[in-house]
């Protein structure tokens, strides 16, 4: 498996998630204690960078420039709760706040969603994670993943997506480069259209 893709990168293409995201994410942890690893740093994930030749901020934020030319700032909502209940990567279930565009104009290409325009632009630029990115790229917030509960993990999954949970809408204007050994964005890319 050599040409798998390192996925425990130093670096990632994320979308800043607001204080009210945060928040929204914050307040749902006493819902998924039982899954055995609970974020507190919440982030939207655009394109995961495998690490290959991309272990340099400088090179990656001069080739994201290029690449996001022409984007203009779009908006996105929190839809919902969510999981993957067989990832394809890691322990299941993975929990999540399921994101969507708002907008339908991605850099004037109308009646693409502009959230997966990007990440489209970026796989050409980066290329793409099998199962993960292209047609397979579900935009989201993970909340927790793995089960270390008592009872049945589906059960769990299946109460969280009743939840009613408040559709925050953000306007993305910028793009971070996240990086992992800090768990923070250490650079950042403006959308400018």
């Amino acid at each position: 498996m050599a040409d798998r893709p390192d996925l425990t990168a130093v670096y990632s293409v994320n979308v800043p998630v607001p204080w009210e995201v945060r928040r929204l994410a914050a307040s749902l942890e006493p819902a998924v204690t039982g899954f055995a690893s609970v974020r507190d740093r919440y982030t939207l994930v655009v394109k995961r960078l495998d690490g290959r030749d991309l272990d340099d901020l400088h090179r990656i934020r001069e080739r994201l420039r290029p690449a996001l030319a022409g984007v203009a700032p779009f908006d996105v909502r929190v839809t919902g709760i969510d999981a993957f209940e067989r990832p394809p990567l890691g322990e299941g279930p993975v929990v999540y706040l399921a994101v969507e565009a708002v907008d339908d104009d991605a850099g004037g290409v109308r009646g693409r969603d502009p959230l997966r325009a990007v990440h489209d632009r970026l796989v050409r630029e980066f290329g793409g994670v099998d199962g993960l990115e292209g047609a397979d790229y579900v935009p989201h917030v993970t909340l927790a993943r793995g089960w270390a509960g008592h009872g049945d993990p589906g059960d769990a999954v299946a109460r969280l997506r009743e939840r009613d949970v408040e559709g925050v809408r953000w306007t993305v204007d910028e793009l971070g480069v996240w990086t992992r050994e800090y768990e923070e964005i250490a650079a950042r890319v403006p959308l400018r259209g």
